[in-house]
C-alpha cells in the first residue's frame, strides 16, 4: 500500500540521519540548534551516551524500514494476517 512505502521511507530517513557516520556533522548541528538550553549542556557532557543511542535509533530504524517495505500488500476488505488459518 501507500502508506507502507510512505512509513519505510520515513524510516529510512531517520536511519540516514541517525547513521553513526554522520553524528560528526549532525551533532555538532544540534549543538548549535540547542545552544544556551539545559539540552546541549546534557548532549556534550553524555555525548557517548548520545553516540550510543543514535547507533541503536539507526539500527531500529533500519531494521523497520525494510521490514515495512517487504511487506505484502493486502487485498483490499480482507484484513492482514501473517498465517494461513484452514478451515475443517
Amino acid at each position: 500500500m501507500f502508506w507502507q512505502k510512505i512509513r519505510s521511507a520515513v524510516m529510512f530517513a531517520i536511519s540516514a540521519i541517525s547513521c553513526p557516520c554522520h553524528l560528526p556533522i549532525t551533532l555538532p548541528l544540534t549543538l548549535i540548534l540547542f545552544a544556551g538550553t539545559p539540552m546541549a549542556v546534557w548532549i556534550t557532557q553524555n555525548s557517548g551516551w548520545v553516540y550510543g543511542g543514535m547507533a541503536f535509533i539507526f539500527l531500529l530504524s533500519l531494521g523497520l524500514g525494510f521490514i515495512w517495505l517487504n511487506q505484502p500488500d493486502a487485498p483490499k476488505g480482507e484484513p492482514h494476517s501473517t498465517h494461513s488459518a484452514k478451515k475443517s
